[in-house]
């Protein structure tokens, strides 16, 4: 039998912005010794945070595909416009910038979820993360029946 992923997160977690926008990162998602996250204004409305490692892979791939001259400074422009480093304290806890905040939206609670296999996870707006759920349930079960599960 081959070994669980480590890239799947069973279930929600949701946590609650304090009053200083920190969020604690959940046990399960934290990255092994590591001090600083990146974290990325997605444009669909939530946070992509990584490993430096991870955004460096993610980042120069992404420039490679962008033969155009064009086309590679306005993705670095964007690239550099959306990301930010974040430092992760010794009680686990990450501080959004403001921009983040809005960003992701409305209220204080978000949901910490994984939703692609390059990022080490998402933070999203509860009300947000519950329409996306519902909007990618049908794909789901298509994938599942046609996988036979």
């Amino acid at each position: 039998m081959a070994a669980r992923s480590p890239n799947i997160l069973h279930g929600e977690h949701r946590h609650t912005l304090d009053e200083k926008n920190r969020l604690i990162v959940p046990l399960s998602l934290r990255a092994k010794e590591a001090s600083e996250l990146i974290v990325v204004r997605h444009p669909n409305a939530y946070l992509s945070v990584f490993t430096p490692e991870q955004f460096d892979e993610l980042y120069q791939s992404l420039v490679e595909k962008n033969k155009e001259a064009k086309e590679r400074r306005s993705f670095v422009f964007m690239m550099n416009h959306v990301a930010r480093t974040v430092p992760i304290d010794t009680q686990g806890r990450m501080s959004l910038a403001q921009a983040e905040v809005e960003h992701v939206g409305p209220g204080r609670e978000v949901v910490f979820t994984r939703g692609s296999e390059l990022s080490l996870f998402e933070i999203w707006n509860v009300s947000r993360h519950s329409a996306a759920t519902q909007n990618e349930h049908d794909r789901f079960r298509v994938t599942l029946e046609t996988e036979g599960v």
